[in-house]
C-alpha cells in the first residue's frame, strides 16, 4: 500500500496544458508505443509501434525527424536511386511484435516489451534484447536474446478476480528489468487507480523468468502506460494516461518499496492518448502519444 505521504500528491498537484515540441509526420510511424533516448548517440530517441506492426524500431530526434540512413545498393545498381522505395525501420530478425508496448536503454543494449496482454491471458510475454545499431547506416539487425517472462502473482489466464497483469512499462539499469503493469477495474478494460512493480535481476534466455513482485500503489489516479529510469539511475519517472493525465517520480535509492517513495508528481493536460515516456538529460522529460505528438516536461517537483 502507497504511503499517506503519496496521497497529498493528488491533492497538492496542478494541471500543465500540454503543447507538442514537434510532432512526427511519417506514415511508418502510425501508432508509436515506446520511446526511450540514446545514452551514446547525439539527439537520438528510439520507437516503435503498437501491437500488430511488423518487428522493427525507428530513430529520430527531438524536432520528430525520422533518421533515415542512405539507400544500400547492389554492386551492379551502384548510382541507381528508387524514388518511390520508403524506409520501413530497422527490422529486428528473431522477433515478433505481438503487442510491444515500451522500449528502453542499459549502456548500448535496447530492451522492446512485448508485455501488452489487454485480455489478462498471454502466457507467451517476452522482453528482447538489441545490441543498439547505428541508425545512420543499419536498415536490419538480430536480436541479442528473447527473455521470457511472467508474473509471480497471476495463477489463472484470463484472471476471475484483479485484472492487474497488463504491462505497458519497461524500465532497464545495471542488467535489471523493472516492469510497471497497467491495473483495469473489470475485463471492460475501465482504468484502475494503481499499479504494481515487479523487477527481474539476471535476466535468462533458457528459461522463463519469474518477475520478483516489490511494491504496489493504489493511487496513481489512473492506468500507468510508460516508464523510464534517469540516467543517474536515481528516479523512476511513471506515466499515467488516463482518467487524470499525469507523470509521477519516485526514488530508486532506498530499497525495493519504490511505489511508496513519490517524490514528483505533474498533472497535465490535452496529451491526447500519451503512450510513452523518457528522460531528456537529468531535468526534463519526453512524452509522446499515438497522435505522433513530441512533448517535453519539466522536471517535476515535489
Amino acid at each position: 500500500m502507497v504511503s499517506v505521504y503519496a496521497s497529498l500528491f493528488l491533492a497538492a498537484s496542478f494541471d500543465l496544458k500540454l503543447q507538442p515540441i514537434s510532432k512526427l509526420d511519417f506514415n511508418e510511424i502510425d501508432e508509436m508505443s515506446g520511446i526511450v533516448k540514446s545514452r551514446r548517440l547525439n539527439d537520438t530517441y528510439w520507437v516503435h509501434n503498437d501491437s500488430g506492426d511488423s518487428a522493427r524500431i525507428f530513430a529520430i530526434h527531438r524536432d520528430g525527424k525520422v533518421i533515415i540512413p542512405p539507400k544500400y545498393n547492389r554492386k551492379e545498381d551502384a548510382g541507381k536511386q528508387d524514388s518511390k522505395k520508403v524506409f520501413e525501420g530497422i527490422k529486428i530478425h528473431g522477433a515478433s511484435n505481438i503487442d510491444w508496448e515500451d522500449i528502453s536503454i542499459d549502456g548500448d543494449t535496447l530492451y522492446v516489451a512485448d508485455t501488452g496482454n489487454n485480455l489478462n491471458y498471454r502466457k507467451d510475454l517476452a522482453v528482447y534484447a538489441i545490441k543498439e545499431p547505428d541508425p545512420t547506416v543499419t536498415t536490419e539487425t538480430h536480436i541479442l536474446s528473447r527473455i521470457s517472462v511472467a508474473y509471480p502473482d497471476q495463477t489463472e489466464f484470463p484472471p476471475s478476480g484483479a485484472w492487474n497483469f497488463d504491462c505497458e512499462a519497461l524500465a532497464a539499469h545495471k542488467g535489471k528489468l523493472y516492469f510497471v503493469s497497467k491495473w483495469r477495474m473489470n475485463a471492460k478494460g475501465f482504468p484502475g487507480d494503481g499499479a504494481a512493480i515487479y523487477v527481474l535481476d539476471k535476466p535468462k534466455a533458457d528459461k522463463v523468468n519469474v518477475l520478483q513482485k516489490l511494491d504496489v500503489s493504489t493511487t496513481l489516479g489512473g492506468w500507468v502506460t510508460a516508464a523510464d529510469i534517469s540516467p543517474d539511475g536515481k528516479t523512476l519517472a511513471v506515466l499515467v494516461q488516463a482518467p487524470k493525465q499525469s507523470v509521477w517520480l519516485f526514488d530508486m535509492t532506498k530499497g525495493s518499496k519504490i511505489l511508496s517513495r513519490p517524490v514528483g508528481r505533474a498533472v497535465f493536460t490535452n496529451g491526447n492518448q500519451c503512450e510513452a515516456i523518457c528522460w531528456n538529460g537529468s531535468d526534463k522529460l519526453i512524452v509522446s502519444n499515438e497522435q505522433s505528438e513530441i512533448f517535453e516536461i519539466d522536471r517535476p517537483k515535489q
